[in-house]
C-alpha cells in the first residue's frame, strides 16, 4: 500500500507495529483494521522460527502434485506446525501462513496466504515504505527426467492453481505482482507467470489458471516450482492468496476441473448468529438453527453428492464429572441430500450453499444435560461424493481416473466445528486473523448483543481479547454497558472506568469484572473508549460476520459501520454474581410459605424477578399477579436451596427459598 494513493472509505489496513505512522485517515473514519502476525491466531503452541528446522528431506517425488491446503492443520493450538505448508509437499515455506479466513470464497477450505512478514513473524525490514520479494512458496523436487515423464508425454504436462487479489486481506497496488517460478536443470529460477494486480480483479474471486510446462530445461531429477510475491515488505501488506494447487501429465490445455466436490468453507452458526451462548440461556429457549455450509463442484459434469452429520456432546456438570455422547448420524441411519428438494444434484463448476438437513435435539437430556453447568458440541460433517482412491486399501472405484493416481481428493470432504454452551454471548469463534480499533482518543464503539431467551440475567463481567501486538504499557480505558435504544446504545447501564488492559497472549481472553453485578435484557451493548496516549486493539475474527452488530460514536451520535466484515472478540459474561452472598435482613424478600413446594408468593413491588441454584443456574418459573401479591410457581421445583431476587429500579434485593 502506498500512502496517500489508497482510496479509503472508512477504514484502512494496517499492521500494528506500524500503523501510528503509516496511517493517515479521514476526519471521517470510526474504526480501521490491522493485520496481524501469522503466529498471533495460533496460540500458545511456540512455533519453529527457522526454515531449517522443519525443512524435510529433500527425496525428490512422483507425479502427481497435487494441494489444496484442506488437510493441512490450522489453528490447532496443540501442533506447532499448525498453519505452515505440510513438509511432505512444500520445503521451507515458514513464510506462508495457511488459514481459513483471509481468503474469500476459496475452491476448498483453507488457502495459502502471501504478504510481508518473515519466517519470524517480523517485517522483512523497518524501512516502512520499501518495497522486494517477500513470501515465497517451494514445492518438493519432482521427478521429471525421461524415466519418470517420457519425451511423448511432455507436452501433456501442465501445472494448475487459483489465486485471489486481496480477499480478506489487504489490497495489492498496481505496481504488485505474484510471480511463478520453474527450476532449471542447472538449478536456475526461472519466471513463467507474473499476475499484475488489474482494475477487474475482485477480492471475492479465486481465478483459476493453466500453465504448461514447457521446455526440456525442465524436465529433470529435481524439477520444483515456486510462488513468490512482490510488495510492501515493512508489514502484512499486498495480501495476495493461492488455493488447489495441481501438477501432473496427461492433461491438456482445456483441463479445467478435476473429479473432486470439497467443502469449500467453515459451518456457520448453530445459536442464531452467535458461535457461543450462556447455557441457562440455551435451556430456557432452546435456541438453535441449521448452520450453513458450501460445497464446490470442482468437476465439468453432474454430480450426486450427499452427507452425513456426526455429533459429540461433552458435558460438564458442577461437581467436575464430565459426560460424553456421540451420535454416529444427526437425523437418522442414512445420508441427507444437499439440495431442499431430496436431490444431491449438483451443476458443473457450481458452488453451492447447503443447509443442515439435521441439527442437535435440544430436549434430548442426554445431548443436553439440564444440571451441567456447560456443554461443548463438536460437529462433523462428511461429503459423500464418489472420491475414489483409499490410500489404507489402495483400492479404487470404477470411475476413478488413472491420470489422478495417487490423489485422495477425499481429504477435503470434512470439516468440523465447535460450539460452546457456557455463560457467554460470542459472534467470534476464538480465533483472530485480524484486530480493529478506534481512529482517535474519545471516540467510543459498542457491540450489540441480543439475548436468546426472554428472560432477564445478570451481567458479571466482559471478556475482550487485546493482542498483544502494539499494545502500550499502562494502557487504561473505559468499558461501557448500554441499553438499547431503537436499535442503537443508548442510556448507559454500567461502566467500569480506567481499566488496565494486559497482555495475555495469543487468542488469551481477559476478564473485565463488573463491581456491581447487574440485570440486562432482550437487547444491550457492550463497547470501549479509545483511551489516550496509546491505542487499544480489539481481535477480529474473519471467519463470522456481525460487522452489522458494531456501532461507533465520533461525535455524540451513534451510527452502525460498514468498515467491519468480521466479529470483534468482546463477550458479556453471565452468572449470579456476588450480590447474593451474605443476604442481610435489610436485603431480604418477603416470602411465603417458606419451606414450600415450589409455589409462593411474594409481597414486595418489583420490576424483574430472577431465581436461581445456588450453583447459579437460572431457574424458568410461572408468574401471576394480583393485588400487590405475586405467586410464583417453579417450572422444576426439586427440592434443595434456591436464590431468589428482584429489582425495582436500581434497588436489588435479595431472599433465600428452600423447596421440599
Amino acid at each position: 500500500m502506498h500512502v496517500g494513493q489508497r482510496n479509503f472509505k472508512l477504514l484502512c489496513i494496517l499492521p500494528l507495529f506500524a500503523a501510528a505512522l503509516l496511517c493517515q485517515v479521514p476526519s471521517r473514519a470510526q474504526l480501521k483494521t490491522y493485520s496481524l502476525p501469522e503466529n498471533h491466531n495460533v496460540g500458545s503452541v511456540s512455533k519453529p522460527k527457522s526454515a531449517a528446522a522443519r525443512t524435510a528431506e529433500l527425496i525428490p517425488k512422483n507425479l502427481p502434485f497435487w494441494d489444496d491446503f484442506s488437510f493441512t492443520p490450522v489453528d490447532d493450538k496443540g501442533n506447532s506446525k499448525s498453519n505452515y505448508p505440510v513438509d511432505s509437499l512444500w520445503v521451507n515455506n515458514n513464510t506462508v501462513w495457511i488459514n481459513n479466513g483471509i481468503g474469500i470464497n476459496p475452491p476448498s477450505v483453507n488457502v495459502a496466504t502471501f504478504d510481508g512478514l518473515n519466517a519470524s513473524f517480523l517485517p522483512y525490514t523497518n524501512q516502512l515504505l520499501t518495497n522486494g520479494m517477500r513470501d515465497t512458496l517451494v514445492s518438493q523436487p519432482i521427478k521429471m527426467s525421461e524415466a519418470d515423464v517420457t519425451i511423448a508425454e511432455r507436452a501433456s504436462v501442465y501445472l494448475s492453481f487459483f489465486y485471489q487479489w486481496q480477499g480478506n486481506g489487504e489490497a495489492p497496488d498496481p505496481t504488485d505482482y505474484m510471480l511463478l517460478e520453474f527450476k532449471t536443470d542447472v538449478g536456475q529460477w526461472e519466471t513463467i507467470l507474473k499476475i499484475l494486480p488489474k482494475a477487474s480483479f475482485v477480492r471475492t474471486e479465486f481465478y483459476d489458471t493453466l500453465i504448461k510446462v514447457d521446455g526440456d530445461r525442465f524436465f529433470h531429477d529435481s524439477f520444483q516450482f515456486r510462488f513468490a510475491n512482490y510488495g510492501r515488505q515493512s508489514g502484512p501488506y499486498d495480501t495476495w492468496n493461492i488455493d488447489y494447487v495441481y501438477l501432473n501429465k496427461n492433461r491438456n490445455v482445456s483441463e479445467t476441473d478435476f473429479p473432486d466436490q470439497a467443502i469449500s468453507s467453515t459451518l456457520t452458526s448453530l445459536f442464531n448468529s452467535y458461535q457461543s451462548i450462556p447455557y441457562d440461556h440455551f435451556l430456557t429457549s432452546g435456541a438453535l438453527q441449521s448452520p450453513k455450509f458450501d460445497v464446490y463442484n470442482v468437476l465439468d459434469d453432474f454430480t450426486d453428492v450427499t452427507y452425513l452429520t456426526e455429533a459429540t456432546f461433552t458435558n460438564y456438570s458442577k461437581n467436575g464429572d464430565v459426560s460424553e455422547v456421540f451420535v454416529s448420524n444427526l437425523g437418522g441411519t442414512d445420508t441427507s441430500a444437499i439440495n431442499n428438494d431430496g436431490s444431491g444434484i449438483i451443476f458443473p463448476l457450481e458452488k453451492r450453499q447447503v443447509t443442515m438437513a439435521y441439527i442437535p435435539n435440544a430436549a434430548d437430556p442426554a445431548q443436553f444435560d439440564p444440571d451441567a453447568s456447560s456443554v461443548k458440541l463438536e460437529l462433523k460433517v462428511r461429503l459423500f461424493t464418489g472420491d475414489t482412491f483409499d490410500p489404507k486399501t489402495g483400492e479404487l472405484a470404477n470411475d476413478y481416473d488413472v491420470n489422478f493416481l495417487p490423489i485422495d481428493f477425499r481429504v477435503n470432504d470434512t470439516i468440523r466445528a465447535t460450539y460452546i454452551l457456557n455463560d457467554y454471548y460470542a459472534y467470534d469463534d476464538g480465533i483472530a486473523e485480524y484486530a480493529a480499533g478506534l481512529t482517535q482518543a474519545g471516540n467510543r464503539a459498542a457491540v450489540q448483543f441480543e439475548m436468546l431467551t426472554s428472560d432477564p440475567d445478570t451481567l458479571i463481567g466482559i471478556d475482550i481479547y487485546v493482542p498483544d501486538y502494539g499494545l502500550t504499557a499502562n494502557l487504561t480505558t473505559d468499558f461501557t454497558v448500554y441499553k438499547d435504544n431503537g436499535g442503537v446504545p443508548g442510556e448507559v447501564l454500567y461502566t467500569v472506568p480506567s481499566f488496565s488492559v494486559l497482555a495475555k497472549g495469543p487468542n488469551n481472553f481477559q476478564f473485565i469484572k463488573i463491581g456491581e453485578p447487574f440485570l440486562v435484557d432482550t437487547k444491550f451493548y457492550v463497547g470501549w473508549k479509545a483511551p489516550v496516549g496509546g491505542s487499544l486493539k480489539v481481535g477480529l475474527d474473519y471467519n463470522n460476520n456481525a460487522g452489522d452488530k458494531i456501532f461507533v460514536n465520533t461525535n455524540g451520535t451513534w451510527t452502525s459501520t460498514s468498515d467491519i466484515n468480521g466479529s470483534l472478540m468482546i463477550r458479556p459474561v453471565f452468572g449470579i454474581g456476588e450480590i447474593v452472598l451474605g443476604i442481610t435482613e435489610e436485603e431480604t424478600v418477603g416470602i411465603f410459605p417458606n419451606p414450600n413446594d415450589g409455589t409462593f408468593v411474594i409481597n414486595s413491588t418489583f420490576d424483574v424477578l430472577e431465581i436461581f441454584t445456588t450453583t447459579g443456574r437460572a431457574v424458568s418459573y410461572q408468574l401471576e399477579s394480583s393485588d400487590g401479591e405475586h405467586k410464583v410457581r417453579l417450572h422444576q421445583a426439586s427440592p434443595g436451596l434456591y436464590i431468589l431476587r428482584i429489582q425495582q429500579g436500581n434497588n436489588i434485593r435479595a431472599g433465600k427459598i428452600i423447596v421440599k
